[in-house]
């Protein structure tokens, strides 16, 4: 039986591993990044990123002509109404 102590240190231990094995996993990546970006080349996360983008984009250029639609209309109706 493990005292709790003991159980403590292995916890510490593998949350440090953990650690550390994340960072390794976000340098590699960006390591893969930047060799690709010197190529002209994107991952997919990336792609996808630029998809969420536009679609933002497309909603915010609605988004522009729904209101000025609206004034539009407010102000023929405050000027002949």
């Amino acid at each position: 039986m493990q005292s709790r102590k003991d159980l403590k240190q292995q916890k510490k231990k593998q949350e440090k591993e953990d650690v550390k094995a994340t960072r390794k996993q976000k340098k590699d990546s960006r390591k893969k990044e930047r060799e690709l970006a010197k190529q002209g080349r994107t991952t997919k996360k990336r792609l996808d990123e630029m998809e969420r983008y536009r679609k933002v984009e497309k909603r915010l250029t609605r988004a522009i002509i729904v209101v000025a639609l609206l004034l539009a209309i407010v102000l023929v109706y405050a000027f002949y109404g």
